[in-house]
């Protein structure tokens, strides 16, 4: 069973566009993590994107938790499929958790996504309008609960200011870093392995192209033409 919690729920985007057949698909919940969007996207653009976390302690009663989603019972070459669509383990880590059925309480192990590194909750980012609306109908489509659903309208989205300092901001920024996007894209689609993860040596090169982004964006761009994290 892999268990999706973020744009993957939608069935246009898993079903369709990613052309991915499940063989059985159930609403669960995972009750032991919460939603969060501790995955550094590209500022300007897509600042956060989903992931979860264990709840804490003095978190159960604050709200925290659990996660809805769907569970998709997948052969092995499609869970494949899925860590390549993924960016092949660039971003993220199978993690295993159990998941409970809302059809019937039932339990089972799931494997699911989490971010590859243990990054602090002060260092999550805002998720776009585009990203939300994703997830936003993909819980409609699931018919998850409707507390559920409404958490996620009421999740606060990245609002650009419609200003041409932002305008001549993001153009400057996508200039040098969508360039960078775009090779590592084609590196994971050359590198990756059968079982859709690319190689050690490529996620260092990652992580080191990642964080000099977004120092790049914290401590030079953003004193200049403003933050693109919301």
């Amino acid at each position: 069973w892999y268990f999706a919690y973020g744009s993957n729920m939608s069935a246009t985007v898993f079903k369709t566009t990613r052309k991915i057949q499940p063989l059985e698909t159930k609403v669960a919940c995972i009750k032991s993590h919460t939603l969060c969007f501790n995955i550094p996207g590209v500022p300007y653009t897509e600042p956060g994107m989903g992931g979860i976390r264990v709840v804490k302690a003095d978190e159960k009663d604050a709200g925290f938790g659990p996660v809805y989603g769907v569970a998709y019972l997948l052969s092995d070459d499609e869970f494949g499929r899925v860590i390549a669509s993924e960016g092949g383990g660039i971003a993220y880590k199978v993690t295993k958790a159990v998941a409970t059925f809302e059809e019937d309480n039932a339990t089972a192990t799931v494997y699911t996504l989490t971010g590859r590194h243990d990054l602090d909750a002060s260092y999550d980012r805002l998720p776009s309008d585009r990203y939300m609306g994703l997830l936003i109908r993909g819980a409609h489509e699931l018919s998850l609960p409707q507390s559920y659903q409404d958490k996620l309208v009421a999740q606060p989205t990245f609002d650009p200011p419609n200003t041409l300092r932002y305008s001549i901001g993001k153009w400057s920024f996508d200039a040098l870093w969508k360039r960078v996007q775009y090779c590592i894209i084609r590196g994971v689609r050359t590198f990756k392995s059968d079982d859709g993860h690319v190689p050690g040596w490529f996620l260092k090169g990652f992580d080191f192209l990642m964080w000099t982004m977004w120092l790049h964006h914290d401590y030079v761009h953003s004193k200049i033409w403003g933050r693109g994290d919301g």
